[in-house]
């Protein structure tokens, strides 16, 4: 495969170079850089939503899930699906009414305080750095796995290519080079799961052999509570996402919103389906690998003909790529717009201030590489992990906020504080102690952070009005 890989490696990469370049010369200004000066569409909108959420922690650990515990994993897009239901009706419309660069400029607009809005940068950029471990780590395993490649050189490859599109061009050159990436994921997966199946016998006998391995992988090897929880976690998540929320202000209107997320939820359809069949058909071909992680990969090396194989192998590194530029995107503009031009030099200029988003990138892209070449987890486990953090501190100020008038500044604050710090606590102490309770740590966030918005909101000074007025008829 090497040589082909490489040739269909080329292609991509000159591809998304021309993009980029394109792209450098239409952004001048901040508004050009995090909203694609708010000409995105309906068909490259959704399809950047799913490529996006579509990343490492599926096309890796997803498939490496399937692989370790059958088909009853794939109940979690049920959550992902409901979150961007939620989204989509009580989300994304007043969102991009509002026409903001950032979800903290939603925050600090909202509730009329500008502390809010630093405190949602800070922990976006926390919470986001646990994600791109996730990212460079599933980078590391594709590479050591199909070609003997060190972790750490194919992570700063990684970074180093990625972080190069998204300094050149911002949203605008992320958007139509996710819109690729996806376009090739669905393709890739596409013609690789028949290709799958026919080495594998077709549908009904690995389905039996799987049955014989392990009477779990056909039917249920996490009950319904873990399920349950993993699905709160993706499908809050989701709804309150920063890195998908912020895609909304670069789309043209509400109307094409809505249809965005439509889009994204059929293209998410046919990869999770796919992705399914991939997991269960590898552990029928391969049942012993070394690392769950490393079944996509695998079975694209030693399986696929040459070409499909490596179309699958850049349809996996596409997708990490679209989810580390997204967001080295949020992460950047939680620095450079949140925080530097709001407290450090409020009178920056444009020029400055996308000088200053830059330098966040190149750093933030850096930091997360130290913890992959740790692997403390799994691909899909530190997925996991940190969408349950960004629903605990993220889902009440934002889903709440938005429909809640009575929504204050100090509830905002209290919400994220006590819903971040009561996860926390819970996963590594209070899961050991009353695990036997099934309460997961998720479950703990929100409703500490329901609790704490519902209850300071009534006894703290109410929103500015002209606040209100922008997301309140």
């Amino acid at each position: 495969m090497g040589a082909t890989f490489f040739i269909v490696l080329g292609v991509y990469v000159a591809a998304v170079t021309g993009i980029a370049v394109w792209s450098w010369f239409q952004t001048r200004t901040e508004v050009d850089f995090l909203a694609a000066g708010r000409s995105i569409g309906p068909i490259v909108g959704g399809a950047v939503l799913a490529a996006t959420q579509i990343s490492a922690g599926t096309f890796v650990g997803t498939a490496g899930r399937h692989y370790l515990a059958g088909v009853s994993w794939a109940l979690v897009w049920l959550g992902v699906w409901a979150g961007w239901i939620v989204s989509a009706l009580w989300v994304a419309p007043k969102l991009r009414r509002f026409g903001a660069l950032t979800v903290p400029d939603y925050v600090a607009v909202r509730f009329g305080s500008r502390l809010a809005g630093a405190l949602a940068g800070i922990l976006i950029v926390i919470s986001y750095t646990i994600y791109l471990v996730a990212q460079f780590q599933a980078g590391g395993e594709i590479a050591l796995a199909v070609f003997g490649i060190r972790p750490l050189t194919a992570m700063l490859l990684i970074v180093a290519s990625t972080a190069l599109y998204t300094l050149m061009g911002g949203v605008r050159s992320s958007s139509y080079i996710e819109f690729l990436q996806t376009l090739i994921m669905v393709g890739a997966l596409l013609v690789a799961v028949p290709l799958l199946a026919y080495h594998a016998g077709g549908l009904a006998g690995p389905l039996r052999y799987l049955h014989s391995l392990d009477a779990r992988l056909t039917g249920w090897f996490y009950g319904p509570k873990d399920l349950i929880a993993f699905g709160i976690a993706f499908g809050l998540a989701i709804a309150a996402a920063p890195y998908e929320l912020t895609r909304f202000y670069s789309m043209r209107d509400e109307k094409t919103v809505r249809r965005a997320i439509l889009v994204c939820i059929g293209f998410q359809a046919v990869i999770g389906g796919c992705i399914l069949a991939v997991g269960l058909l590898t552990r029928v071909l391969f049942p012993n690998l070394a690392s769950q992680d490393q079944a996509t990969a695998i079975m694209a090396f030693e399986v696929l003909p040459p070409v499909v194989g490596s179309l699958l192998l850049v349809a996996m590194l596409s997708a990490i790529m679209s989810t580390v530029n997204s967001i080295l995107l949020v992460t950047g503009a939680g620095v450079a717009h949140d925080l530097y031009g709001k407290f450090v030099r409020p009178d920056a200029s444009e020029r400055r201030l996308l000088t200053v988003n830059r330098i966040a990138i190149v750093v933030l892209s850096v930091l997360p590489v130290w913890f992959a070449l740790q692997k403390l987890g799994d691909v899909q486990a530190i997925v996991v992990e940190q969408s349950k953090f960004i629903a605990s501190f993220f889902f009440v100020p934002v889903v709440v906020g938005l429909n809640w008038r009575r929504g204050t500044a100090a509830g905002a604050i209290a919400a994220m504080l006590g819903g971040f710090a009561a996860c926390l606590v819970w996963e590594f102490t209070g899961q050991a102690s009353f695990g036997r309770l099934g309460i997961d740590a998720v479950e703990v966030g929100v409703a500490t952070s329901l609790i704490l918005f519902l209850v300071v909101s009534r006894f703290t000074k109410p929103a500015p009005r002209e606040a209100l007025q922008i997301f309140f008829d």
